[in-house]
């Protein structure tokens, strides 16, 4: 039996085995992304969605956008596939001594880019403002807390450098929990900080750093355990032949990366100029439409880029596209009946989550209408991420680049014909909209060049999955509105938590007995051709 026509028995084996560390990834991410919401509801708390929340979320988005440019996003598609090389061909020592010399570029070269970034943040403010403020010292409030903020960008990307290092080595748990402890950073400083420093939001910008710090040394300790001494090479990482293959594959990756940041610019430019709310609003929204997206598409993405890339340094090209297929069932099983949730119920969401202390009445419908635009692309967003790692696995960072590319144009495109009919709801649905068109090209391109047909069968069941998951919602909706669990304690919360607790249920359910064993992977599923 080759490696390129693995049994039944291996690619059922290697589906549990995806949908076993997906499960670990999911439930620890939950955990984190849990505490996620928690920090949100504790800065609504505090500090409600007017001119004060706008500015840390605008300053906060700068490191954070520089962070996903150099780190998260582009940095893993080209670090992970290399390290798993290294790690399959040349062993565990050979693995962490390219970590340690990739670390000897990486980290002098963005505690450059922290210092430049402090000193040129008013033109970053100015960017991202356009220059106009409703409320006086609000464009100069963004500008002090961005500064603050700065040091979280060294910090967060040396901790997604040691996560992809550890996903590679097989180990997801601690990674995918490592964000709780830049939840927990942030929730204690808001709380025991926020009326104690002046101005009062500044507990939020040390709570940043506080979390970064532990997000950190969550995953130092991990890699230090599997062998990582943390003895960088300063000057060997410059001449070592990797990393620099590491540097050619990161440009095309930065390429892209850099045209989302320009959306992102786009989008938080234009909610700005609208006014004190709708920077806070699109950001509380979109911090709900996360926590699926970070769960369950994260989760998906982060597993299947290490296997796939182990599977495609391996040679083995048919068990790569059965990952590939896993992982994109997996995903729009999950994700399609969350983003109909939101549809359906996102007012009382928004209300059971953020309505009290500072954030109003008016803040909770403007927070919903935001979601339910942002839901129409959830699927499509959960998508992108499991599609994006058979790309990465095969070196290609080109491709999702031009599709990036491609979804930018369209969103900017769509900010110009929907921010005048529907304000900054229109912002949430172009990004919708712009996500959906990404997809459809990636999905295409996937087929083409790696002979992934088998998505086809995956559409076919993502129809079923929608019947199911309208089906489960509106039920629990009707029942809602009947007034069936007024019973219920805890108010408003406890009868949202138990319709879409009986939701869930009547969809696996139903899912269950029509062949549905493991996270949204059919148990009689055709192997694709």
């Amino acid at each position: 039996m080759t490696k390129d026509a693995p049994s039944v028995s291996e690619t059922e084996l290697g589906a549990r085995g995806f949908a076993r560390q997906t499960r670990v990834v999911s439930l620890a991410t939950f955990a984190s992304r849990a505490l996620g919401v928690v920090r949100e509801q504790v800065i609504a708390y505090y500090f409600g969605a007017g001119a004060v929340t706008d500015a840390f979320v605008a300053a906060f988005r700068i490191p954070n956008l520089l962070r996903d440019f150099l780190a998260e996003g582009a940095f893993s598609a080209a670090f992970v596939p290399t390290f798993s090389e290294v790690l399959s061909k040349e062993g565990r020592p050979a693995a962490m001594e390219l970590l340690r010399r990739v670390l000897g570029v990486f980290v002098p070269s963005l505690a450059i880019l922290c210092i430049l970034g402090i000193v040129f943040t008013p033109q970053i403010a100015q960017l991202l403002s356009g220059g106009t403020e409703q409320t006086p010292g609000k464009v100069e409030l963004l500008v002090h807390l961005a500064r603050w903020m700065f040091p979280f960008l060294l910090l967060i990307a040396l901790a997604a450098v040691l996560m992809g290092a550890l996903n590679a080595l097989g180990k997801f748990g601690v990674p995918a929990l490592a964000p709780a402890g830049f939840n927990i950073g942030m929730i204690l400083c808001a709380a025991l900080l926020a009326n104690r420093v002046n101005p009062p939001v500044l507990a939020l910008a040390w709570g940043v750093l506080a979390g970064g710090f532990l997000q950190w040394a969550v995953q130092a300790l991990a890699i230090k355990r599997e062998g990582f001494d943390h003895r960088i090479r300063l000057i060997a990482g410059w001449r070592d032949s990797r990393v620099r293959q590491i540097g050619r594959l990161l440009v095309p990756a930065l390429l892209g990366q850099a045209a989302v940041q320009i959306n992102i610019l786009a989008i938080t430019r234009a909610a700005w100029q609208m006014g004190d709310g709708p920077v806070a609003y699109l950001n509380f929204a979109f911090r709900i439409l996360f926590v699926p997206l970070g769960v369950f598409a994260v989760a998906a993405s982060t597993v299947g880029l290490a296997r796939l890339s182990k599977q495609v340094a391996e040679g083995n090209e048919e068990q790569a596209r059965e990952t590939f297929r896993q992982s994109l069932q997996t995903v729009l099983f999950l994700v399609t009946p969350t983003a109909i949730a939101f549809l359906a119920l996102g007012g009382p969401i928004c209300a059971a989550l953020y309505q009290r202390g500072e954030f109003t009445a008016l803040a909770t419908e403007s927070t919903a209408r935001a979601l339910a635009f942002y839901a129409v692309g959830l699927p499509a967003m959960a998508a992108i991420r499991a599609v994006t790692p058979i790309f990465f696995a095969h070196r290609d960072t080109k491709t999702p680049t031009l599709c990036g590319v491609a979804a930018v144009v369209a969103n900017l495109i769509g900010i110009q014909i929907l921010i005048g009919p529907l304000g900054y709801s229109g912002l949430a649905l172009s990004v919708a909209l712009s996500s959906v068109l990404q997809i459809g090209i990636l999905l295409i391109v996937a087929a083409r060049k790696y002979n992934t047909t088998g998505y086809w069968i995956v559409a076919a069941h993502w129809v079923g999955f929608i019947a199911l998951s309208m089906a489960a919602v509106f039920g629990g909706r009707f029942a809602l509105n009947a007034g069936w669990f007024d019973w219920m304690p805890f108010g408003v919360v406890g009868r949202i938590g138990l319709a879409l607790a009986l939701a869930a249920l009547f969809y696996l359910a139903v899912s269950w007995l029509l062949g549905y064993r493991n996270l949204g992977s059919r148990r009689t599923s055709r192997r694709m051709p």
